[in-house]
């Protein structure tokens, strides 16, 4: 059947996350080059980028796991599948897993 298909929306918020990251050690590394050379640390980006992070409040990346049947991907914590409405019963610990 289909593999996997994460939703656009899913997605997008990923690549958010992982932009967010990059911005976030690009402004670590300024603020220590700032430091090093005896400057003051941008704290006024610093404060803009938190708000901006809270603002956005992505909070983590959901966990996700994949039909036994048809290989969609979804929520783990699903009771049911998204894609062919197969009745999915709670993984254990550790089981099917995906970030």
């Amino acid at each position: 059947m289909n593999g996997p298909r994460p939703t656009t929306q899913d997605a997008a918020r990923s690549r958010l996350r992982a932009t967010l990251v990059t911005i976030e050690h690009e402004i670590e590394r300024l603020s220590s080059r700032s430091s090093d050379q005896g400057g003051v640390p941008p704290s006024a980006l610093l404060a803009s980028f938190a708000a901006l992070v809270d603002q956005l409040a992505l909070g983590p990346e959901p966990a996700l796991r994949e039909c036994p049947v048809c290989k969609g991907l979804g929520m783990r914590a699903a009771t049911l599948c998204g894609y062919c409405w197969t009745k999915l019963t709670p993984p254990s610990e550790g089981e099917g897993v995906r970030r």
